[in-house]
């Protein structure tokens, strides 16, 4: 079986911003929900899962946000053109039965990592479509990060040959030179070469924090000594959580037939000409929502013209 997740908050970004200008005729902005649901067709098209699933960050603090109340602190305010659009890109994923998780405190990362844990446990190979670094780390056993506009799978060799590093061990490597993207401060002045260095000579984290007299370099032993402290902070923060309390049947996350109905009424709402021609003909028949219009009149009440 292939389970395919999908990274919600990490898409309805990566659209809003990949596409503008987009509203339909009554104003409302349509760019991200037409890239994301763009990218869902495309997935159940093309790479035919057995399984599929969404999850998304929740609204208020998590556990992260408790440890080091600058998490995150950096990223701007939510563009109040995608807010509007999030209601209705959860609509459409309610249509195309897709299960979608979201838990108050708990990141999407966290809920992802989890279920593709338990998933590879009972046989499944998983794929997860996330553009976040921090993700590598579930990577292995059955488990890939999956970027759809390169159409390429990322695998344990694929980590190791980045970092060094297998991917559970990621976050010592986070540890040393932070997340821009996450806020997680890790050891300034260091960045990727000089952190496979430290943690190749050293062997581990721990080894390397706890023995920093014996890093060679002067400056580099010193930057150690006076940020013991924030390294570990920064470990804790790059680590998933990847035994989230969330029970998980393949059974329920397998792909179903999407309401081909309330996809027409959506699709028609936000103008998405192409998407209709998308829908079998039985779904725009089905209840009455599909008719041939033949009067001008019929045509102007449609779209909203008086």
């Amino acid at each position: 079986m292939d389970l395919y997740l999908i990274d919600g908050n990490s898409y309805y970004y990566r659209a809003f911003h990949a596409i503008r200008g987009l509203t339909n005729s009554k104003g409302l902005p349509t760019n991200a929900i037409y890239g994301f649901t763009s990218m869902v067709f495309k997935i159940i098209r093309e790479k035919k899962p057995d399984a599929l699933a969404i999850a998304f960050d929740s609204k208020g603090p998590t556990e992260r946000h408790k440890l080091y109340d600058q998490y995150k602190a950096q990223r701007p305010e939510t563009p109040e053109g995608l807010i509007v659009q999030i209601p209705h890109i959860k609509e459409i994923i309610s249509a195309f039965r897709i299960p979608a998780f979201e838990i108050p405190g708990i990141e999407a990362d966290d809920i992802i990592c989890t279920i593709a844990k338990k998933a590879a446990a009972q046989g499944a190979r998983v794929f997860i479509l996330s553009g976040d670094k921090d993700m590598m780390q579930v990577v292995g056993g059955g488990i890939n990060i999956y970027d759809p506009m390169k159409d390429i799978a990322i695998g344990g060799k694929d980590v190791f040959e980045r970092f060094g590093l297998s991917p559970k061990r990621l976050p010592e490597f986070m540890a040393l030179t932070g997340d821009v993207s996450d806020n997680i401060p890790g050891v300034k002045g260091i960045g990727e070469k000089t952190a496979k260095e430290l943690l190749a000579d050293a062997g581990s984290l721990d080894e390397l924090i706890t023995h920093p007299e014996k890093i060679k370099n002067d400056r580099l032993r010193k930057m150690i000594s006076e940020s013991i402290e924030v390294i570990k902070l920064s470990r804790v923060l790059a680590e998933i959580d990847m035994d989230v309390s969330l029970e998980i049947d393949l059974k329920t996350l397998t792909v179903q037939e999407p309401d081909w109905p309330e996809l027409l009424r959506l699709f028609t709402e936000f103008e998405f000409r192409n998407m209709i021609k998308l829908i079998p003909s039985l779904g725009r028949e089905a209840r009455g929502q599909y008719h041939t219009i033949t009067e001008r009149k019929e045509l102007a009440g449609f779209l909203g013209l008086k």
